[in-house]
């Protein structure tokens, strides 16, 4: 014979533990939304590098230069940096149990997706412009 027994939790009532309390919204919806808007743009700059094998270099420069594919590839680096760094923090978070470790790596994370944007689109304005 089994009885039923009402969980009640200290903080909302019945059931809210087993709930999530929100903090982690913020990070699901950029996820969520950065993860959208990455498909087509992925899509897109894939289809543009694709584009350019056996091309010269100067035929590739030329393609590149345009405005459509420059600002593409700008723009989906743009977007796709914040979301790895997002996504190498959750993995981080959970997984680096030190402190002070995951303070640095969470660091060494945040500069080291800044700097791949910036060389990023820094090759794309070099490439891009007219000699």
């Amino acid at each position: 014979m089994t009885s039923r027994t009402e969980f009640i939790s200290g903080r909302t009532g019945r059931g809210a533990a087993y709930v999530s309390d929100v903090s982690g919204a913020e990070h699901d919806k950029f996820m969520r939304l950065s993860a959208q808007a990455l498909l087509p743009l992925g899509l897109l700059a894939g289809w543009f590098i694709v584009g350019l094998s056996g091309k010269s270099f100067e035929a590739a420069r030329a393609e590149i230069g345009r405005p459509f594919p420059a600002l593409a590839l700008i723009v989906f680096i743009a977007i796709a940096a914040p979301h790895a760094r997002k996504g190498v923090e959750s993995i981080i978070e959970d997984y680096v149990h030190d402190a002070a470790q995951k303070e640095k790596a969470l660091l060494v994370n945040k500069w080291a997706s800044i700097a791949v944007a910036l060389l990023w689109t820094l090759a794309i304005l070099l490439i891009a412009a007219p000699k």
